[in-house]
């Protein structure tokens, strides 16, 4: 059997209005070389009836049926399954450009990258938006940019965005390091964690301006539920990040950036928008016993790190101040202290 080029992962849970227009977006491809790996999380519509439909119809399109474990559990279940040399992720409610595979392909291809992003729209259900992200067609070669250079020129203004469907990805990278989306109920934003883990592993990626995915805005989606133990999540995120750089040995590199990253981008956002500001703080509590987490709020304390966060991103002085009085104030148990100054409870915010 010919192993196919792309895997197409859907992960599939109670989107029969929406998995048909999604599947036959992916069926349409102009470029033919792929597998589509239907992942049925245990749906209790009618998305597994309409996946097995697909099954029967056209032969690239397999269907995995498992006990509802999340979406994360559903991606990793078709990763498991994969063939192809490249993996994409779809989601089930949303559709691509017929282009997609075929130009996402060739860009990796001729760039020798390990992997692609591309542009998306945002498509409301009376209008389509233009390209989301700021993007431009490019190679960028990671290893002269430098991985902190990266991080603070696109990834924290999120310039290339964070998110999995945005992405093609060379599947061999992924299985030699034995990368995995973590559970949803442990981290928040597992996209981010991910892609942020796979930017490690990654000397070339090409960036294709153009828009490729619709990504439907759902009132009853995943973005648009309530986030519990937001904070909780977002914390574990930081510590696992940190971890994970530590022990692939790109913690030196980015000694200085991920600091403020998971302070600005996760910590302060799990805190400010977390719907129990009381579990925000036990959450904060519990984490003082982590030692990836009092390692970066040591390092939150210093100048440098700050420094070089202020430099490119133009924050002033008074983001130093917050950010510091909210490393020592949580190093020292004033937790309810710290989530003040983010929850813009005192004079400094």
């Amino acid at each position: 059997m010919r192993v196919p080029s792309v895997s197409v992962i859907i992960p599939v849970y109670n989107v029969e209005a929406y998995v048909e227009r999604c599947i036959e977006s992916v069926a349409a491809q102009t470029c033919a070389d792929f597998e589509a790996l239907l992942v049925d999380d245990g749906s209790p519509d009618g998305s597994g009836a309409i996946l097995e439909r697909w099954a029967r119809r056209d032969p690239r399109f397999r269907v995995l049926h498992k006990e509802n474990g999340g979406l994360s559990s559903a991606r990793n279940a078709g990763m498991d399954a994969a063939r192809g040399d490249y993996l994409l992720f779809v989601d089930a409610d949303d559709w691509i450009d017929p282009d997609l595979v075929g130009d996402a392909l060739r860009a990796a291809q001729e760039s020798g990258a390990e992997q692609v992003h591309f542009n998306y729209r945002r498509a409301f259900a009376d209008h389509v938006e233009g390209a989301y992200l700021p993007l431009r067609d490019e190679v960028i070669d990671l290893e002269r940019l430098g991985l902190a250079n990266y991080f603070y020129r696109y990834w924290m203004p999120y310039a290339h965005g964070q998110e999995a469907w945005a992405r093609l990805y060379r599947r061999d990278v992924v299985e030699r390091h034995g990368l995995r989306f973590a559970p949803n109920d442990e981290v928040f934003a597992e996209d981010t964690l991910m892609s942020a883990m796979l930017l490690l592993h990654t000397r070339r990626m090409a960036v294709l301006a153009r828009p490729y995915v619709y990504y439907r805005q759902r009132e009853d989606g995943i973005m648009g539920r309530p986030k519990p133990r937001l904070a909780r999540r977002l914390i574990a995120l930081s510590s696992r990040l940190c971890a994970y750089a530590r022990a692939c040995g790109a913690y030196e590199p980015l000694h200085g950036v991920l600091p403020v990253l998971c302070y600005d981008k996760l910590i302060a956002k799990g805190i400010s928008q977390d719907p129990s500001l009381a579990g925000a703080c036990a959450a904060m509590r519990e984490a003082l016993d982590d030692p990836e987490i009092v390692a970066l709020l040591r390092a939150l304390r210093g100048v440098g790190p700050l420094l070089q966060y202020t430099l490119h991103t133009g924050r002033g002085l008074r983001t130093q101040v917050r950010a510091r009085l909210f490393a020592h104030r949580w190093l020292h148990g004033d937790v309810e202290g710290a989530a003040a100054l983010i929850a813009r409870r005192e004079g400094l915010a």
